[in-house]
């Protein structure tokens, strides 16, 4: 084998080793997507999962957003600007 080949074989193998221990020891954000509501979890290697929380420690995170003065709003926030706007008594 050439120089060049064992350069390669030596940068592939690096290449190998390096991607397969990132991949190991990544955290996931998990996030799930529904109608009402938005739950997130953080997974780290080594550790149980975490579900994450909203400013008011809850665990579920209302899908709206709103604008007011330029400002944008979200979550629980966000519904109540619009309900106190639009005048319902129960948005959804």
């Amino acid at each position: 084998m050439n120089t060049f080949g064992r350069r390669l074989a030596i940068l592939f193998l690096f290449s190998i080793f390096l991607f397969s221990s990132t991949a190991i020891a990544t955290t996931v954000l998990a996030i799930d997507y529904g109608s009402d509501y938005i739950k997130a979890s953080l997974i780290k290697p080594g550790m149980p999962f975490d579900v994450l929380l909203d400013k008011d420690s809850k665990r579920k995170i209302r899908s709206a957003v709103a604008w007011k003065n330029g400002e944008r709003l979200f979550g629980q926030d966000a519904f109540n600007i619009v309900r106190a706007t639009l005048g319902f008594g129960l948005l959804f």
